[in-house]
């Protein structure tokens, strides 16, 4: 199958976010935390690793887990029992050679490739501006939660030119963007979802939320 151009998704007939975003990961696999992503997603992992608290072995699912680094950073801070989920086949496969510790699973953050299994913290870390039904999403994600577990989202806030920068991921962005979200416009839709914040912080460009389910 002959590879994707990367102009391809400035088409809006032709632009879906999910094969963007495998496309794209798929190509930076192997230089993860030498890309530009992977630099930028470093201080969202970080700020995670500071402000979470968990137990010892807490069983822990990453959404959008790229190479596995938050979990490792996590298992550094308290050891865990990690499961990490990415739209990329390449970038779990670099994931599993790097953390073999962890179990890691390529899919859709749209259908979780699950079954019975059920988490004490479930976590995505810049992720959730990728997901083409953010509701769906945020309805599905409860049922892989442990009663009183939670759900992390560390995202990125963009005061003032939310709009602006909206339409320039619209015309140009070929990596799997849909948009980026306000403070609250991400709390109505947790809110509409069903969800109650515990704990909310805003530092800079990151927003991050503790959600349980109502």
């Amino acid at each position: 199958m002959p590879e994707k151009p990367k102009h391809e998704a400035l088409n809006p007939n032709s632009f879906n976010a999910e094969r963007d975003s495998r496309y794209h990961y798929d190509e930076i696999a192997r230089n993860f935390d030498h890309s530009w992503d992977g630099f930028l997603s470093s201080f969202f992992k970080r700020f995670i690793v500071k402000t979470l608290d968990f137990e010892i072995h807490s069983t822990i699912l990453d959404i959008g887990c790229a190479n596995g680094k938050l979990l490792e950073m996590l298992n550094e801070k308290k050891a865990i029992i990690g499961t990490g989920i990415d739209i990329s086949p390449k970038m779990v496969r670099v994931a599993s050679e790097l953390y073999p510790s962890f179990t890691f699973k390529s899919g859709s953050a749209q259908q979780l490739p699950l079954g019975s299994e059920s988490f004490d913290v479930i976590t995505c870390s810049a992720s959730f501006h990728h997901f083409p039904d953010p509701i769906a999403f945020l309805k599905e994600v409860k049922g892989f939660l442990k009663k009183d577990g939670r759900l992390v989202i560390a995202e990125i806030r963009i005061p003032v030119i939310t709009r602006i920068y909206n339409r320039v991921i619209t015309d140009h962005s070929y990596e799997g963007d849909v948009q980026v979200y306000s403070p609250k416009e991400l709390q109505t839709l947790f809110f509409e979802t069903g969800w109650v914040i515990q704990k909310k912080k805003i530092s800079r460009q990151i927003q991050y939320y503790e959600l349980t389910s109502k």
